[in-house]
């Protein structure tokens, strides 16, 4: 019997070697991010929930809240069951994806209240008449549907494999320099500013929904292709992986 587990995991881990990823990522996604993204998620929809529902007349932050809620639940019951993870490996690979999905809801949530907030209590109400809120919403709307799209570019089978300078910058490397002064000077272009002017807490929103909203897309992708890569080559003999 542990000749056979020893040959699973073996076959595991060629398998494994071979699924390409994107950008942004050391390793692949694997089953195990099921056992603690949907906490994550399900503590930030909690947060949403209640300071989100309340006078929310129009539903939307309340019904966001749960979905993203049930979502993170059921992730949460699945995680205790490898029996159905392993069993379901596409679904679950998707199941990841939604969770991360919620994980930048919750936190653009919370970068959407640093950049509306003027000391006073939140709620749904105030949300709904800041003048900054729509722009924050259609910015990191258009910022991840970039992001989405860049990372499932680099899955596109004619981009596989290729060496990226986006993703391949070495150490000592004179554009990796250049990117690092870049980042400091985009902060620091937003963050003097804004300490002079007294909107701090508004540059650190903006800068928050920013930084989250170009990364975790890169998760989110590689979940769905890792969902669509088990599909097309299942691990019928295999019977554990978490």
């Amino acid at each position: 019997m542990s000749k056979i587990n020893r040959k699973n995991k073996a076959k595991i881990t060629s398998i494994e070697g071979e699924r390409y990823h994107g950008p942004l990522i050391t390793h692949g996604v694997s089953l195990g991010y099921i056992k603690l993204y949907p906490w994550i998620g399900f503590a930030l929809s909690g947060f949403m929930y209640l300071v989100g529902s309340y006078e929310d007349n129009l539903g939307i932050f309340k019904g966001l809240s749960l979905l993203c809620g049930v979502v993170n639940i059921f992730g949460i019951i699945i995680s205790f069951i490898p029996y159905l993870v392993n069993a379901w490996k596409t679904l679950t690979y998707y199941l990841i994806a939604l969770t991360v999905l919620s994980l930048v809801i919750g936190l653009d949530f919370i970068g959407l209240l640093m950049v509306i907030s003027d000391g006073s209590p939140i709620g749904a109400k105030e949300i709904y008449q800041s003048p900054l809120t729509p722009f924050y919403i259609i910015f990191i709307l258009l910022l991840f549907t970039f992001a989405c799209g860049l990372y499932a570019w680099y899955y596109l089978p004619k981009n596989q494999g290729k060496v990226w300078a986006f993703n391949q910058v070495k150490e000592g490397d004179r554009k990796k320099t250049w990117w690092n002064n870049v980042a400091i000077a985009f902060a620091g272009a937003t963050i003097i500013p804004a300490l002079l002017t007294g909107y701090i807490q508004i540059a650190f929103g903006v800068l928050l929904g920013i930084l989250l909203t170009l990364t975790l897309p890169a998760v989110m992708v590689d979940a769905v292709y890792a969902g669509i890569y088990v599909k097309k080559h299942p691990i019928k003999e295999v019977s554990d992986v978490i």
